[in-house]
């Protein structure tokens, strides 16, 4: 057997455990043109922790304009998580948005907000996010939708920005990055590895940059990469790939290197594509032929409860879906 050959064995048998690497052992699979290798341990890291389990939420996203005005659906139809989207103007404003979408949502997971326009608001004073955080939980809001890694600092300052928000009794389950080049994308990971090491913030980690700048787009290939390492670096629960954001191909490629989540399936079925086409329907389907077990999930990343999918049967059945 030649040395690389060995040496991926090795890393096989290593991630095969639970365990993670550390980034100089992930740097030259990250610039390695073997990308059926890296897939065998991303997808070895991703059985080692959930097995073929992969998990999925429906996610109503609302606008605190449209609600305030009148202009919202009348229900969040069949989601796991309403969350709450736009910047708002002050503290005050912040907190206002929370009040309404609690009550718009009911018992519904209720999260909103990048950390990062909360932290703005702030003026970037730690003691005062942990204040408005507070505020904000109060408020019904249960944790921001958003941390995303690349727009609060330095990994020091990630970490003392998580403490903040947690010292106030908000979550902040799902850590994002909103903007990097292919190159920027190892430090970002290694970010939310000692992010995670210090305060086990993370429910979830989407790696994958909700915006491809404009002067060094990333390809597919960078974005299976991506992934892969991901999984192989970090022991947070998910590896999440946004569906709307991203498309049912990639994130079902992206499942064979390592994922075990996808997020933002829609909560409503307009019924126009037909019931193979509706949005439970057809994530499952997806899932099933990258070879997981689907399982929703709700806002929480808790597994949702056979009665409350039961119920979601039945009303699709009503509407004739």
């Amino acid at each position: 057997m030649n040395p690389l050959a060995s040496h991926l064995q090795e890393l096989e048998a290593t991630l095969g455990t639970g365990a993670t690497l550390t980034r100089e052992q992930a740097a030259p699979l990250l610039a390695s043109a073997d990308l059926l290798s890296l897939g065998v341990l991303g997808e070895s890291a991703r059985k080692a922790r959930t097995g073929d389990r992969v998990t999925y939420g429906r996610v109503f996203e609302l606008a605190y304009r449209s609600v305030s005005e009148g202009g919202s659906a009348a229900d969040p139809g069949q989601a796991g998580e309403v969350r709450l989207i736009g910047t708002p103007d002050s503290a005050d404003d912040a907190r206002r948005w929370a009040r309404s979408a609690r009550q718009f949502a009911g018992q519904l997971p209720l999260t909103g907000f990048s950390l990062a326009a909360l932290l703005e608001l702030c003026g970037g004073d730690h003691l005062a996010l942990a204040d408005l955080a507070r505020a904000l939980r109060a408020d019904g809001l249960e944790s921001v939708a958003e941390a995303p890694l690349d727009a609060l600092g330095d990994t020091e300052n990630v970490v003392e920005v998580l403490r903040a928000v947690l010292h106030g009794g908000l979550g902040a389950w799902r850590a994002t990055i909103d903007d990097a080049a292919p190159g920027r994308r190892l430090d970002l990971i290694e970010c939310a590895v000692a992010a995670q090491r210090e305060t086990g913030a993370f429910r979830a980690f989407a790696p994958l940059p909700r915006r491809d700048p404009v002067d060094t787009p990333a390809t597919g290939y960078d974005d299976v990469r991506t992934i892969a390492i991901a999984r192989i670096m970090t022991d947070i629960p998910a590896i999440q790939v946004d569906w709307p954001l991203y498309g049912p191909k990639l994130a079902q490629v992206a499942i064979a290197y390592g994922a075990n989540d996808v997020d933002g399936i829609a909560a409503l079925d307009t019924g126009a594509l037909g019931p193979r086409r509706a949005p439970k329907e057809d994530i499952e389907r997806h899932i099933r032929a990258a070879s997981g077990q689907p399982v929703e999930r709700d806002g929480r990343y808790v597994a949702r409860p056979a009665a409350d999918l039961s119920r979601d049967s039945s009303r699709d059945r009503r509407d004739g879906a």
